[in-house]
């Protein structure tokens, strides 16, 4: 490894655009220890938790990384140490990453999520990882498709994922079994086509007076997650990587907004609610599914008070495809310091035992194929409920402005339930702005 690593060393002095700008020197020692600086978000635990090596407590992200971080730590006193930079909340991490990268001292391990990734290793600020992996004791090869995809950018790796989290069916079984809506086994029968979708939805209403699906149709950018989920299931991503167009203004769009807007004008679902009123509604029982993450499904099979079962998002429009993202943990280019980087691959090695406990803890998707085996065989709570997920899981293309295509995406989808504007102009107006990102 130390081979490899010397070569990768001197090519980063001159391909990094950070490290040409004569950033501050950074040591990485104390005392003989080499400090690894760790940005990360996931939040920090009960203060209970903060020194605790007990993986029985590692029910939330924030209490796993903290208790995988102190192991590292106990595991390797003396010789490495993790610190975490101060305090990133979710929505603040990547300006603040920004900040480390311009001031010339990033951290030595940073979290990221795979459509955040391409913005970075496009301007050479990543360590490449392929020829590390198996030296650092890392078997890419247990690694699914999707997430050996989400951490690879024009052909080459640049993270060690940690997870895939996705789009999931949150079920009332109880009113599904009211509603007649279930098999022999009592477990809820999907729909499995559009048709299907709307015929369960009346017979949902019927039966219990319930709405049978409710979602954060207004905060944060759900809608546009189910959106990209319906495209995929249509063999249409939104974006064209190849030719670097939209396909907003497209029959597969049409099909998929026209059917989310029906959901609303038929009183299906409700389209004025944001994230916490969508939670509540499900959590007393009021809708008979959410569309929501897996980062609720622990809390859920914790706190409800009916039969839940969290389900595989179902195939509506041809394949089985849902939206995902994925964490995974990269190594930022640092100036002349081998020591750092092999300390970084040897945390990072960890995490990758380790993903075990962090998709036991967190409900999160394991990015390894012996380790989705392990967790059906131990028989964790839920996750073989939703163990498909991991093969059905869809990224967003890989491109350098993610942030701001989510965003027109959600923005003009929205226009149709929230200010009655038209299918078409919507469509239209969303492929030429998401167009105008993809050229500047």
């Amino acid at each position: 490894m130390r081979k490899l690593l010397i070569g990768i060393l001197m090519g980063s002095i001159f391909l990094s655009p950070v490290l040409a700008s004569g950033g501050a020197e950074q040591t990485g020692s104390e005392d003989g220890v080499i400090v690894l600086e760790l940005a990360r978000f996931f939040g920090d635990p009960d203060d209970s938790l903060m020194k605790s090596t007990d993986l029985s407590q590692a029910n939330s992200e924030a209490a796993a990384i903290q208790i995988l971080t102190n192991i590292f730590n106990a595991e390797n006193e003396g010789k490495i140490r993790v610190e975490k930079l101060g305090g990133s909340e979710w929505g603040s991490y990547y300006d603040q990453l920004n900040t480390t990268f311009a001031a010339g001292d990033p951290p030595d391990v940073a979290v990221m999520h795979q459509t955040n990734m391409p913005a970075y290793a496009s301007r050479g600020l990543l360590l490449s990882l392929d020829d590390q992996y198996n030296s650092a004791g890392i078997d890419s090869s247990d690694w699914t498709a999707p997430a050996a995809a989400a951490i690879s950018y024009e052909g080459t790796s640049y993270g060690v994922p940690l997870d895939l989290h996705a789009n999931l069916l949150h079920v009332n079984v109880d009113l599904f079994k009211k509603a007649g809506l279930v098999d022999s086994n009592g477990i809820p029968v999907l729909p499995t086509s559009v048709e299907e979708f709307f015929e369960q939805a009346q017979i949902m209403k019927e039966r219990t007076g319930k709405l049978y699906w409710v979602e954060d149709a207004t905060q944060y950018p759900i809608s546009f997650r189910l959106f990209h989920s319906l495209m995929e299931q249509q063999g249409k991503s939104v974006i064209d990587i190849e030719s670097n167009t939209a396909n907003m203004d497209s029959p597969e769009a049409e099909k998929a907004l026209s059917f989310m807007l029906e959901r609303f004008n038929k009183g299906y679902s409700d389209p004025y609610a944001d994230y916490t009123a969508a939670q509540q509604m499900f959590m007393t029982g009021e809708a008979a599914i959410e569309l929501n993450g897996t980062w609720v499904v622990d809390q859920y099979n914790r706190e409800l008070e009916f039969d839940y079962r969290a389900m595989n998002f179902p195939n509506l429009m041809g394949e089985k495809k849902v939206w995902a993202n994925s964490h995974m943990w990269v190594i930022p280019k640092q100036k002349d310091n081998l020591e750092q980087y092999e300390a970084a691959l040897e945390f990072c090695s960890f995490l990758n035992d380790h993903v075990y406990d962090w998709a036991a803890g967190t409900g999160h998707i394991a990015p390894r194929n012996s380790v989705l085996k392990a967790l059906a065989a131990d028989n964790v709570p839920q996750r073989a409920n939703y163990a498909e997920t991991a093969s059905n899981a869809s990224t967003f293309p890989p491109v350098l402005n993610y942030a701001a295509i989510e965003t027109i995406i959600k923005e003009e989808i929205e226009k149709t339930w929230l200010l009655g504007e038209s299918l078409d102009d919507v469509l239209t107006r969303a492929d030429k702005r998401i167009e105008e990102v993809l050229n500047n």
